[in-house]
């Protein structure tokens, strides 16, 4: 899944599309319930993300949007909510559009696969170079990149915590609570405080440019759906 700066350069993006005229304490709130699903981890992550339950053994999960829909799409004209889905949307354009031209996962017999128990290899699409399962994700590769890349991203998409996203005095959304966003916002400034441009020519499995215009992609439908279902 993008990690909480490829959530923050979301964020900007879609407010980029959607935030003009806004106020700043709107924009802020947008921002802190993008953060809020990942308040929780592991096996929580299950009712944050809106999981489908026959999807949980696969290797990448991505949020079952209708499921949030059929209960939240009510609620989607409170800026928490707006940026909780945004964050939702996004996973879900990562798992099923990005990953495809990112990777491939196959077991022992080359067959390619999707559950996490059957696969063994993974083949990088960006290079051809075929690692097991467990070097693929490691710091050598998937989750290296992402620090090798935050960097990038902040400097590409002007991320900053200087504005209060502890704001959010009531949180449209049952499944999280909001005190809980402080711990993110500490991982997020550590993130930002370390990032540094020195990795960024090793970047093994991404492809920067190609991801980029993703997230840039991405924002933009988001926001063509905001406005399509008056949700702005």
């Amino acid at each position: 899944m993008p990690g909480y700066i490829m959530h923050m350069a979301e964020a900007n993006l879609i407010l980029n599309e959607i935030g003009r005229g806004k106020e700043e304490q709107w924009k802020r709130l947008f921002v802190a319930g993008n953060l809020l699903p990942d308040t929780k981890k592991k096996q929580e992550k299950i009712t944050t993300h809106f999981w489908d339950p026959r999807t949980v053994e696969d290797m990448a999960i991505a949020p079952d949007l209708e499921l949030f829909l059929r209960k939240y799409r009510n609620r989607l004209d409170n800026p928490v909510a707006l940026g909780y889905y945004a964050h939702l949307y996004l996973d879900e354009r990562f798992v099923n559009v990005y990953w495809k031209d990112m990777v491939s996962f196959y077991d022992d017999l080359g067959n390619i696969k999707r559950k996490k128990k059957e696969i063994t290899r993974a083949e990088i699409k960006r290079t051809g170079k075929i690692v097991s399962r467990d070097v693929f994700f490691s710091g050598e590769y998937y989750y290296g990149d992402y620090s090798r890349l935050n960097n990038y991203f902040i400097e590409k998409y002007a991320i900053e915590l200087e504005k209060d996203y502890m704001c959010v005095t009531e949180c449209p959304i049952d499944e999280v609570n909001v005190r809980e966003l402080e711990q993110v916002l500490e991982e997020l400034r550590w993130i930002m405080d370390h990032s540094d441009k020195s990795g960024e020519a090793d970047v093994r499995v991404f492809s920067k440019q190609r991801l980029s215009r993703f997230l840039e992609d991405t924002a933009r439908d988001f926001a063509g759906i905001c406005k399509e279902q008056c949700w702005i």
